[in-house]
């Protein structure tokens, strides 16, 4: 018995060697970890994240957590591609990842929504007399990513050696901007610092001031913003501007002159799943002329996602500018329009409500949507030399170096459907379709005096049809988008007033071009051009109390250019 140990013993003292030779020339395992958010910077639980090899195989799988974390451990080393998959998002991928024994890859992975109607065109909302700036960067864009984009919607990877820790980037763009614009005439000359982190921090500071001239040019035009956006809870997050506009430049009634515009624009995003979602938010805002006015401006907007192709929603607003929180993301923001009646300042005003649902998949979507819209105070856009006369008696808001003003209208309501389409034809190649059913203002071309009291305006049945393409030229860089808006040229204020693409009237194109002077270093530099209602359509004449005739139109011609350099 005893000698049976001993063999036992023996055999096993002999093996032990080979074994231990064996596992130590056994390759470890790798691991792959990370971090999946969407687009708004937020991590994603439940997101399914899979380790493929070269011919689509899953070698690994894993589910996030809480906090969008993921582990993928023991895989094999080798090439692996890292795809991150979820409810309501575009697949998101990481491919040519190089596994070696023991190693240890972090791949953070952004995921997308099927559909952004921002990405499309017009990119973002803008007045149709002072186009958006094109720097594209916003909160919502960077807010997580480590790499900040000036253009462009591609996804942003991060692969860190080791553990993800907060990453915080910041970019400043100076710019100088000569146009013919309702409260953007001159040379301009502006300013924008932004920062960003990965955990959802951000902000945006920018300050700018114009040189103008003409008889009634008092001063230079100064503006200034600021923009600050932070993680919320259910998922979401809050975002908040600051803004202070001054144009000396600007005459009302009475001949009185310099407007001052305040506004404090705030929203929360809630998600509550991937089932619903919820924007509450508002916009307050003082004008001064002469007499002073404050206003709030509420908003909400509520989306309920039955199915990943199918997204029912209701929304409700009292401006144009600012119906959601992605209004918000830029530090330029919008001029508000009032005009001085007596001693009282009159701001636009309006209440918009909409029932949509959309279809969407990965190239495209059609949304169809009901609305109804009561408008008391519409603000129709003008054009021509604005005498003192006309000033002592009509209810109107002129820039005098542009010639150029805006005339509060009558109140009316509008109700009708809205059918958009978008559609990718190509890799670089977008494009869109809306049909517009509603009311709209024409012009009354009765002669007035400044006893009358009779009605200016009315409003009429119509619709409008718009179409767009955004391309994007590889080569050379250059972005292009352009649109045409049809409408019935006797009106004299947009079908769906509410609706984005509303705000390009006609014949409308944009144009950015990357510059690289590589002999004076100059990588960053980029000319842009903007034009609003390139052929003068719509213009209709209107007959002043003093004889005088003035142009109105849904949106007067507007050319604006000028370079900018981001470091």
């Amino acid at each position: 018995m005893k000698r049976v140990r001993l063999q036992s013993v023996s055999l096993l003292l002999v093996l032990m060697p080979v074994a231990i030779g064996v596992a130590v020339a056994q390759p470890k395992g790798a691991d792959v970890s990370g971090i999946v958010r969407d687009a708004h910077g937020f991590p994603q639980m439940g997101a399914l994240v899979q380790a493929l090899l070269p011919d689509a195989t899953p070698a690994g799988m894993a589910v996030t957590d809480l906090k969008g974390h993921y582990v993928i451990r023991n895989l094999t080393p080798g090439k692996y591609q890292v795809r991150a998959s979820a409810a309501l998002f575009l697949p998101s991928m990481r491919g040519d990842l190089r596994l070696r024994a023991g190693a240890q890859a972090v791949v953070n992975l952004t995921l997308t929504t099927l559909f952004e109607e921002s990405r499309w065109l017009p990119a973002e909302r803008r007045q149709p007399d002072e186009p958006a700036d094109e720097w594209t960067w916003s909160l919502r864009t960077a807010a997580n990513r480590p790499i900040l984009r000036l253009a462009g919607d591609q996804d942003v990877v991060l692969i860190s050696p080791g553990p993800e820790t907060p990453r915080r980037v910041s970019h400043t763009r100076v710019e100088a901007v000569s146009g013919d614009g309702f409260g953007g005439g001159g040379v301009k000359n502006a300013v924008t610092y932004g920062t960003a982190s990965s955990d959802g921090y951000g902000t945006l500071v920018r300050a700018g001031s114009s040189v103008v001239s003409g008889p009634y040019a008092m001063g230079a035009a100064t503006e200034g913003s600021v923009v600050y956006q932070q993680p919320a809870g259910m998922f979401g997050y809050t975002r908040t501007r600051v803004s202070f506009q001054d144009h000396p430049e600007m005459m009302g009634q009475g001949g009185a002159s310099g407007y001052q515009a305040y506004t404090i624009d705030s929203a929360e995003v809630m998600n509550f799943g991937d089932m619903l979602s919820l924007e509450v938010g508002s916009s307050l805002r003082a004008v001064r002329m002469g007499a002073a006015s404050v206003e709030a401006r509420p908003f909400v907007k509520l989306a309920m996602h039955p199915s990943d192709m199918l997204v029912l929603s209701y929304r409700m607003a009292r401006s144009r500018e600012t119906q959601s929180a992605d209004d918000i993301d830029a530090a330029d923001a919008p001029l508000p329009v009032a005009v001085l009646q007596g001693d009282r300042m009159l701001q636009e005003r309006g209440t918009h409500q909409q029932f949509a649902a959309a279809l969407r998949n990965g190239k495209g979507s059609i949304r169809t949507a009901y609305y109804r819209d009561s408008i008391d105070r519409p603000m129709v856009a003008g054009i021509g030399p604005v005498t003192g006369s006309q000033l002592a008696h009509g209810t109107m808001l002129a820039d005098a170096t542009t010639g150029t003003a805006r005339m509060m209208g009558d109140a009316y309501t509008s109700v009708g459907w809205s059918v958009f389409a978008s559609e990718q034809l190509g890799q670089n190649l977008w494009t869109t379709v809306e049909l517009n059913t509603g009311d709209a203002l024409s012009v009354i071309n009765a002669p007035q005096t400044s006893s009358q009291t009779v009605t200016r305006f009315r409003a009429g049945r119509t619709k409008s049809a718009s179409v767009g393409i955004k391309a994007l030229l590889p080569a050379s860089g250059t972005q292009l988008r352009t649109s045409y808006r049809w409408q019935n040229e006797q009106t004299v204020t947009p079908v769906n007033l509410f609706s984005a693409l509303s705000r390009q009237p006609y014949l409308s194109l944009s144009v950015r071009q990357p510059l690289r002077i590589r002999r004076l270093r100059l990588e960053n530099m980029e000319a842009f051009l903007d034009v609003t209602n390139l052929l003068e359509q719509g213009y209709q004449p209107y007959l002043s109390s003093d004889g005088r005739t003035l142009y109105l139109a849904q949106a007067p011609r507007m050319l604006q250019a000028g370079l900018a350099f981001t470091f």
